[in-house]
């Protein structure tokens, strides 16, 4: 899986795996094979930080989390999960028997856009292989897929294609709502909740794999958003009862049941699923709007306080009118964007910088500071 420019390759190191009685004592299960910006591995509660001068080998229960980087992990059958910038993934259970039908591999993909490619050795039996998101659990079937999940755990699951531009398998994602089966190069579905069913699966044109990253859950293709609205649209039918009741039909008009229900209609469930109409959108201003508060941002005037930085114009998180992701790292305010090619600034403490960005679909200022000391002027098209 080719997936990173201008990535350092490092050697694998041939690791020995041990059984007996069928239990694996060997305790590397996979390497690091490339990686680029900042990424650690978390084990026992220690950070181990991952760097040329300290690679360290993957073992069980890992997780495996980058910042401003990426990590490409190979395990042991040559099973290969590529993480991008902010994403977080749990390896809870990797175990190779000589009898691959007894074999094991479940992974939780929690946070950010992860793509997993099933083993080319053939020592886990695809009907092993559990890969599992807030909201859904994807049953392998010798794939290659991406997941994208964000706060909420709403995820997007995209099936590429094999190197001959073909489905590269079949994977079955489902949940207690229900489940759907992707089989074509660049199918996908949405999962917004664990109780509600996958959306229905729908090709998405134009798509490389390169393109597919974090932003495809807040801006999501056209072919995926028309899928939830009409998920959404099929909700709320399910949930109008009388409203789907022909009176004229059934010649009922003198019993007049519309008024005998008139105030019970008002605060019917129409009126209750109508934000999810636009869900992708309203929820996650929800989420903005309660950052805020929990972190102590104040609105007044555009202002916020995000750590020892005043900002204007922008708040911690992602913001959807410029789509900059903004947070704090190394004692640095970092502006990151990634949509039609990268963005990435960091201010010092007491930086006074006039921002203006002018990007397809959005033309604005930020102000770190008062704004005195610095101009920039981005102007980025495609």
């Amino acid at each position: 899986m080719q997936l990173f420019k201008s990535i350092k390759k490092i050697q694998l190191t041939i690791v020995s795996l041990f059984i007996i009685s069928g239990v694996a004592y060997a305790n590397p299960i996979g390497d690091i094979v490339e990686h680029t910006g900042v990424a650690q591995i978390t084990r026992d509660s220690e950070n181990l930080v991952v760097s040329d001068a300290s690679l360290p080998n993957i073992e069980l229960y890992d997780q495996a989390e980058t910042a401003n980087g990426r990590m490409l992990i190979e395990f042991l059958d040559k099973a290969e999960l590529a993480l991008k910038e902010h994403t977080e993934v749990y390896i809870d259970e990797v175990y190779y028997d000589p009898d691959p039908s007894k074999s094991k591999m479940a992974m939780r993909m929690v946070m950010g856009t992860a793509r997993f490619a099933s083993g080319k050795l053939n020592l886990v039996n695809k009907n092993n292989i559990d890969i599992s998101t807030p909201t859904a659990t994807i049953a392998v079937r010798g794939t290659d897929f991406t997941t994208t999940i964000d706060e909420l755990g709403r995820s997007l699951v995209v099936l590429l294609p094999d190197e001959f531009g073909g489905p590269s398998g079949v994977i079955t994602v489902f949940n207690e709502g229900g489940e759907v089966i992707l089989d074509k190069a660049f199918q996908a579905t949405m999962v917004s909740t664990i109780a509600s069913p996958p959306t229905n699966p729908v090709t998405i044109q134009n798509l490389t794999t390169a393109m597919i990253d974090n932003m495809f859950i807040v801006n999501p293709p056209q072919e995926v958003r028309i899928a939830v609205e009409e998920q959404a649209a099929d909700d709320m039918n399910d949930d109008q009862g009388i409203l789907d009741v022909d009176f004229l039909e059934f010649n009922e008009l003198e019993q007049d049941e519309l008024e005998e229900t008139e105030g019970d209609l008002e605060y019917s469930a129409l009126d209750i699923d109508a934000l999810n109409v636009d869900l992708l959108v309203d929820v996650l201003d929800v989420i903005e709007e309660l950052d805020k508060k929990i972190r102590g941002a104040s609105a007044e005037g555009g202002t916020t306080q995000i750590g020892q930085f005043r900002v204007e114009g922008a708040v911690l998180g992602l913001n959807q009118d410029s789509q900059y992701n903004v947070f704090i790292e190394d004692e640095k305010l970092i502006f990151f964007r990634d949509v039609n090619g990268v963005i990435e600034i960091a201010f010092d403490s007491g930086s006074n910088v006039y921002l203006q960005t002018i990007v397809e679909g959005y033309d604005g200022v930020i102000l770190i500071g008062d704004g005195d000391d610095s101009q920039i002027i981005i102007n980025q098209s495609n």
